[in-house]
């Protein structure tokens, strides 16, 4: 057994992750909210399993590492941006 606790951590944040995207879509308070609310919520749990995952796997290369940094980083731009203005994106949803 290792003695860096790192993995068995980002583990635990990956299962977090994994458990916010099933939140935000399969509670009953989660579908109450907007659609696009919903998708921001998925999408912070996308930048937390990415994240678990540039350190839960030991033999990546850094390349890959960089790439999963990137890919999080883009997730949770998406997420952030998504979030602050889904009230607008929802009312224009529902004109079309």
């Amino acid at each position: 057994m290792s003695d860096n606790p790192l993995p068995a951590l980002a583990w635990l944040v990956f299962a977090v992750g994994i458990g916010v995207i099933l939140i935000a879509f399969f509670s009953k308070s989660a579908r109450a909210r907007s659609p696009m609310r919903r998708y921001a919520n998925a999408l912070t749990g996308v930048f937390f399993c990415l994240i678990a995952l540039t350190k839960g796997i030991p033999d990546l290369s850094s390349s890959v590492q960089y790439l999963l940094l990137a890919a999080a980083l883009i997730a949770g731009g998406a997420s952030w941006y998504i979030g602050r203005h889904a009230h607008r994106m929802d009312r224009m949803a529902r004109r079309k």
